[in-house]
């Protein structure tokens, strides 16, 4: 009995004191001796959230709002270039220039127009088609024109009347042409297309017939702007062949140095390309077609009855400068150089000439 109820004692004694540390403190124990018994309990923290983006930063009110710059005190902002056009190509010009000479002779009646409601593959058919009968008769007015220069040749060899001017031009034309004419038909069969490309860059090849007008214009007018520029910048050339000049003659030997059958073939609208030894036969022969032409000027009296086109064409064959000159005066110079040479012997014909176009440099 006694050892039962020291273990009980015992067992009471136990729980009171584990009660008195685990149970709640009251409310009415002091607060000193809280925080000395039991320490604080502290709050649980929520975890930071990281937001992205970052809001953005609200600038107090504090800080001093920036003022605009006024307009007169800004610079100005370099703004980026603009691209470059792209060159043109040599082939687009070209082009362009092939159909202004089709629109003018469509213009002139030369060729027909198209009709205006065709497809751009029509209208190149129908340019194609209207060149090729161009050529065609161009070609046809050759072999035709033979006919009539061999009556011209047998009137006047049979003692009827003598060749005239515009017959002797005619039949100087001719003889070019011909030799021109069985490549030109080669050309236009194998590869037409690129007639009129050679009538920019080769005119020579074409003959007179096959030319359209703004082809022989431009023609013309590069010749004349080449003499131009080689009167120019060859004048000690000039001075040069003056000197062996003897007699108002000047033989044609003494186009030997170099540089001077160039010259005198730009001078006188003749093609410069080859050798010196072709340059020279150029030369000599269009001189005496120019001794064979003052003959029938001054035999015919037609000086002051040649239209403007043929006086032109007239003075330009002997050299001279046509840019900015009057009717007037190109009636001047081909009097002066028929004047010149109207007493001068047949034999005499190239070197007189040739001597005349050094003297009025």
């Amino acid at each position: 009995m006694l050892r039962t109820a020291i273990h009980d004692v015992f067992l009471h004694r136990s729980l009171v004191v584990r009660v008195r540390y685990v149970s709640t403190p009251s409310t009415s124990a002091t607060p000193s001796s809280t925080a000395k018994d039991f320490p604080p309990i502290l709050p649980q923290r929520k975890h930071k959230i990281d937001l992205h983006p970052a809001p953005k930063r609200i600038e107090s009110a504090s800080q001093p709002t920036p003022q605009p710059t006024p307009i007169s005190s800004r610079k100005p902002v370099a703004t980026s270039p603009s691209p470059p056009e792209p060159p043109k190509k040599e082939d687009d010009g070209v082009k362009m220039t092939i159909q202004r000479d089709i629109k003018h002779a469509e213009d002139l009646g030369i060729l027909k127009p198209a009709s205006p409601d065709a497809t751009v593959f029509r209208k190149l058919i129908h340019s194609t088609w209207e060149l090729t009968k161009f050529y065609f008769r161009g070609a046809k007015l050759i072999y035709a024109r033979q006919g009539e220069i061999k009556a011209i040749k047998k009137r006047a060899s049979s003692g009827g009347a003598p060749i005239t001017r515009f017959e002797g031009r005619l039949i100087e034309t001719q003889r070019r042409d011909i030799n021109k004419v069985i490549p030109f038909l080669v050309i236009a069969v194998l590869l037409e297309e690129v007639i009129p490309i050679i009538a920019i860059y080769a005119p020579f090849m074409l003959p007179s017939t096959c030319l359209l007008p703004a082809q022989r214009e431009r023609i013309e007018g590069k010749k004349a702007l080449k003499a131009l520029s080689t009167i120019s910048s060859a004048r000690p050339l000039f001075l040069a062949l003056q000197a062996k000049s003897q007699d108002g003659k000047l033989p044609l030997t003494a186009l030997r140095e170099p540089g001077s059958a160039t010259m005198v073939c730009s001078i006188l609208r003749l093609p410069t390309f080859g050798i010196d030894l072709l340059r020279l036969w150029r030369i000599r022969r269009h001189l005496r077609f120019i001794s064979n032409d003052d003959r029938l000027l001054i035999h015919d009296d037609v000086l002051k009855t040649l239209t403007k086109e043929d006086l032109y064409q007239a003075v330009a064959e002997r050299g001279f400068v046509t840019q900015g000159l009057s009717l007037k005066d190109s009636q001047a110079r081909l009097k002066w150089w028929l004047d010149s040479v109207k007493d001068s012997p047949p034999e005499d014909g190239v070197s007189r000439r040739l001597s005349l176009l050094m003297e009025r440099r």
